[in-house]
């Protein structure tokens, strides 16, 4: 969600207001401490309101219609008031830091799907802050449930949307046109294997009998091409780790040895998935096919 924000460098400008009046120094000079005129105090006031009140509105100018409608501007000054009009007291101002924090999070779980309870969440918060004692056993408890709902719901909601983009159009189409592609190469050479993952390769020389790791980096030589014939990668010299590339290149490179040479027949789950690789011209769920040859076998740590 995009949100209007004022940087602190617009908001030091403000200390450049210069002020003409005389002598506050002088009437203040037997003061415990300083005090400003109060002709100049308004003069701040005024041009501090104005000048941040026109910032925000550049800022505000440049959100679309269907944000504007979701943050009027009547309800960005009833936020301003709320919080500047607080009775001037430090725990308020701690609590209204720790309150916007919590509004973050709150944002965070409306967005996986979740829906917040504010006055739940604020009987939970003082039942636990207002307490005579800490009870840490009680907190560590709370912050590991809490910890693993939210990730098991940031899974849950990924697989939801996966999902969603598995099923569409184009990644159904991708999805077909790779497990035809590779029956029929199958079918007119029967020395392509599946492995379990389900990476399909074809190995025409294997190389040195030290296979690569997944700590070492390969030196190859390869070709990337879509199911159409398009080239969508290549290169004479790259420098390569298994653990750095798509699950199904990693795999076919730990097949090989120095010298070593083979097709790759990779599945989408084992590509770029469901979401693809736009700037390479890789669409969702595409079967990536890689010629390459293992040129030299850098040994990485032990």
């Amino acid at each position: 969600m995009k949100k209007i924000i004022l940087g602190m460098a617009a908001l030091a400008a403000v200390t450049a207001v210069s002020c003409s009046d005389k002598g506050s120094a002088e009437n203040t000079a037997n003061a415990d401490k300083y005090s400003v005129p109060e002709a100049t105090s308004d003069s701040v006031n005024s041009y501090f309101g104005s000048f941040v009140g026109t910032s925000i509105l550049g800022e505000y100018s440049r959100l679309d219609s269907a944000m504007q409608a979701k943050q009027p501007k009547s309800d960005i000054v009833k936020g301003i008031q709320y919080v500047l009009g607080a009775p001037e007291s430090e725990g308020v101002a701690v609590g209204m830091q720790i309150g916007l924090q919590m509004l973050n999070n709150l944002q965070r779980m409306e967005e996986l799907g979740i829906k917040p309870d504010r006055n739940a969440i604020v009987n939970s918060f003082k039942k636990a802050f207002l307490a005579d004692s800490t009870d840490m056993d009680a907190a560590r408890g709370a912050q590991m449930a809490y910890q693993e709902m939210m990730g098991r719901i940031q899974r849950e909601n990924k697989e939801f949307e996966d999902a969603k983009k598995a099923n569409a159009p184009e990644a159904v189409a991708n999805t077909e046109a790779g497990e035809k592609y590779l029956a029929e190469a199958r079918a007119k050479d029967p020395s392509i294997k599946v492995s379990e993952s389900g990476l399909a390769y074809k190995i025409e020389n294997a190389g040195d009998t030290a296979k690569i790791t997944r700590r070492d980096i390969a030196q190859i030589k390869y070709t990337g091409r879509l199911v159409d014939g398009t080239v969508f990668d290549s290169s004479e010299d790259a420098r390569l780790s298994p653990a750095g590339v798509v699950p199904g290149f990693g795999e076919g490179l730990e097949m090989l040895g120095k010298g070593g040479k083979a097709t790759l027949y990779i599945p989408g789950k084992l590509a770029y998935g469901v979401d693809g690789a736009p700037r390479a011209g890789i669409g969702p769920n595409a079967m990536l096919i890689f010629d390459i040859e293992v040129l030299d076998v850098n040994p990485g740590r032990k």
